[in-house]
């Protein structure tokens, strides 16, 4: 393997590095290592492949005769990836799976990271379906990792069943794609289909539908959703958070990687498949998460909503839509596992904690939680000045610049109508009813727990005032990805 070759693997290779030495400092004998060990060397090796990938910013590298690529947008993807991965060992250090199997939770965790980055570095669909596979059977297990709670174990079940189905969807996809093209290659691939149209070949368009299908039950996006609200309740909430951030990311590298990536010049063929698949995501992600009680399914239904905004930046097919997807998925990322890390300190404290009621006057008792919360509920909302917004009004932008008006107000329609659940959420943290009692009820929040919670606070608000620099690395990696 040549140097280059070396230095495109580098950021993963120490992911799957790191993941097996966690998986070994685990099986060492009971102790101070084998309990804080894999989390330590999974946080030192996650921070060097973020350093890595920036070293990698300017170059533009490719391994395995370009079946994996290391342009900016896959090196963008392998920090957020990370990123998330690196929250979810904090958040989890207390979660009692995390704690009775440390060196299986840190290692599967890192397993995951590996298969995002690979699908986000792919560079023909062999990689893509190989990276989307490893990340999915190692969350089969997270999910079911508790395994003295029949919920978590029906979560992991669940969520095999349904994975299992949109890898068969997609395998068919990309198998029809490879028969119709000749070529496992994206880049031939691309030459191609050149000129083509897929409404004139229709065994190009059956596989584009069925890649489709199978990305969309990856980004829990409708109608391909109804495993999220299960599996997000009943997993480990450092896993749902996991699930509901990194993995979405990487569906969404793959949609477009595979759409606006290999074909652009066909998106007024498939523009209108993803704005369906969008249109439905936000109504039934929107109008389901209103009559919720449980904080868990309530944020299950925001990410299918916040799928469907994604995937307007998806359909509008331009540098400018793919812009405004990576710096979404940033501000989505943050402000989801800031909710769901309020969510796991307040399981630890009373015993239903996931529920809404639960964070009744819970501003009062923590009020720096309750802050966290707060700009977590305001930022996935959508309020100005905060990320969310922000990121809205990039895919919201991208639609109009492309003629699809009509998608953009559905859009801002959703964002209107999620008003209604998160800011109940707000309402319910700062001014619900004060039980003493049950807010007496608090333990010491961990300093690994503390850290993450302020810290992703912090992101919310650092992603709009720095919103300027993080557009133009955006608009790189979307160039890197259109024009490659």
């Amino acid at each position: 393997m040549s140097a280059l070759n070396v230095y495109a693997t580098t950021p993963l290779l120490i992911v799957s590095g790191t993941a097996v030495l966690a998986t070994s400092v685990g099986l060492v004998k009971p102790g101070p290592v084998r309990r804080h060990g894999p989390t330590i060397f999974g946080l030192a090796g996650i921070v060097a492949a973020i350093v890595m990938s920036l070293v990698l910013w300017g170059a533009r590298v490719e391994a395995s005769n370009g079946g994996l690529r290391g342009a900016r947008f896959a090196l963008i993807f392998n920090i957020i990836f990370p990123g998330c991965a690196a929250a979810t060992l904090l958040i989890g250090w207390r979660d009692p799976a995390a704690v009775d199997r440390r060196g299986e939770y840190v290692s599967l965790i890192l397993v995951a990271t590996a298969g995002m980055m690979l699908v986000a570095g792919a560079g023909d669909l062999i990689s893509v379906f190989l990276g989307i596979e490893v990340l999915s059977v190692a969350l089969y297990v997270l999910a079911a990792l508790e395994v003295w709670r029949s919920r978590s174990l029906e979560a992991g079940l669940k969520y095999l069943i349904t994975g299992a189905v949109g890898a068969a969807l997609l395998l068919y996809g990309l198998t029809f794609l490879f028969g119709a093209t000749g070529s496992t290659s994206l880049s031939a691939i691309g030459d191609r289909l050149a000129g083509s149209s897929l409404l004139d070949e229709p065994f190009l368009l059956a596989a584009f539908v069925l890649i489709c299908a199978g990305l969309a039950f990856k980004a829990s996006a409708a109608p391909f959703h109804m495993w999220a609200p299960d599996v997000y309740e009943g997993s480990p909430t450092s896993i749902s958070g996991f699930m509901a951030t990194a993995t979405k990311a990487a569906a969404f590298a793959a949609l477009l990687r595979l759409f606006t990536g290999l074909i652009p010049d066909m998106n007024v063929d498939w523009r209108v498949m993803i704005a369906a698949v969008a249109v439905a995501s936000i109504v039934v992600g929107n109008l389901a998460a209103l009559v919720q009680e449980n904080l868990k399914r309530m944020l299950a239904y925001s990410s299918i909503a916040q799928a469907g905004y994604l995937l307007i930046g998806v359909a509008a097919g331009t540098v400018q839509g793919t812009e405004g997807v990576i710096y979404f998925l940033m501000a989505y990322a943050v402000a989801t596992m800031a909710a769901f890390v309020i969510v796991a300190i307040r399981e630890r404290e009373v015993e239903d904690g996931e529920r809404i009621s639960a964070f009744s006057g819970y501003g009062h008792a923590r009020p720096w939680m309750g802050t966290v919360l707060t700009l977590s509920m305001l930022s996935l909302a959508g309020f100005p000045p905060l990320s969310g917004f922000i990121g809205k009004l990039l895919v919201f932008g991208s639609a109009v610049d492309v003629d699809m008006i009509w998608l953009a107000a559905v859009g801002a329609l959703g964002s209107i109508v999620s008003l209604g659940y998160y800011l109940r959420v707000i309402a319910v943290t700062w001014f619900g009813a004060r039980d003493e009692d049950r807010l007496g009820r608090t333990l010491p929040v961990t300093g690994a727990a503390g850290i993450i919670a302020v810290s992703l606070g912090a992101g919310i608000i650092a992603l709009a005032l720095f919103a300027g620099p993080l557009l133009s690395v955006c608009q790189s990696a979307a160039e890197a990805l259109i024009a490659p």
